[in-house]
């Protein structure tokens, strides 16, 4: 699944402007640790999607890990309030998942294969190579349907994403700024500008649907 978070620019997966904007679908080791209650089996619900409670520890503990290499002081973790960062960023791309599925939009066999193909984890020497493809699925817990159903919800995610940054203008002053600046800093600035206006536009899409839905959170997570 689509689960690199960036710890540079915190949870860039799973915060929705950041996800949109990726063109490399990456590979994550899964680790799921010990929980305390296994009747609960979701983490959120946006309408009649649930979020697997599994699901939302695989990125906590990953995320954990990496911000355990940035911080010694574990109160400086606690700060930065993960779980719930996470909650919300899980919900986001259920909102965005349902509106896509709403819109008619769907991931073709072409489309899936190639970012299977494209994924560096499933490659040699470049190359996608299916032996490890299939192993790497077995080291992870999973198998081809499994992981290729959620990859699929993944790249519809990112479609729709994308449609709706695609929305976002520059505004009059930022096309001034650009129209001033020549070479590689007019690329990097305007990439700058297209990708944080992408993200505002998909973050307010998102907050403009979602008060119209029914979202329920366990309250396990959030007591």
């Amino acid at each position: 699944m689509l689960k690199i978070l960036s710890t540079s620019k915190f949870f860039s997966v799973f915060v929705l402007g950041a996800i949109t904007l990726m063109i490399t679908v990456a590979f994550v080791f899964w680790g799921i640790g010990p929980k305390d209650n296994s009747n609960i089996t979701y983490a959120a619900a946006v309408e009649d999607v649930k979020i697997p409670l599994n699901e939302y520890w695989r990125i906590y503990d990953n995320e954990y890990k990496k911000l355990s290499d940035q911080y010694s002081d574990p109160e400086e973790i606690k700060k930065l309030k993960l779980g719930q960062r996470i909650i919300e960023s899980l919900i986001d791309r259920a909102v965005l998942q349902i509106a896509a599925q709403h819109a008619g939009l769907t991931i073709t066999d072409n489309e899936l294969q190639k970012a299977i193909i494209d994924t560096p984890y499933f490659q040699k020497d470049g190359v996608f190579d299916q032996n490890i493809y299939l192993k790497m699925l077995d080291l992870n817990r999973t198998n081809p349907h499994a992981y290729e159903s959620s990859l699929k919800s993944d790249l519809l995610i990112l479609k729709m994403g994308r449609i709706v940054g695609e929305t976002s203008e520059l505004t009059a002053y930022e096309l001034k700024m650009l129209e001033s600046m020549e070479g590689d800093n007019k690329k990097q600035l305007t990439e700058i500008f297209r990708s944080s206006k992408s993200s505002q536009a998909i973050k307010a899409y998102i907050e403009s649907i979602k008060q119209d839905m029914k979202i329920t959170v366990n309250p396990e997570l959030i007591s």
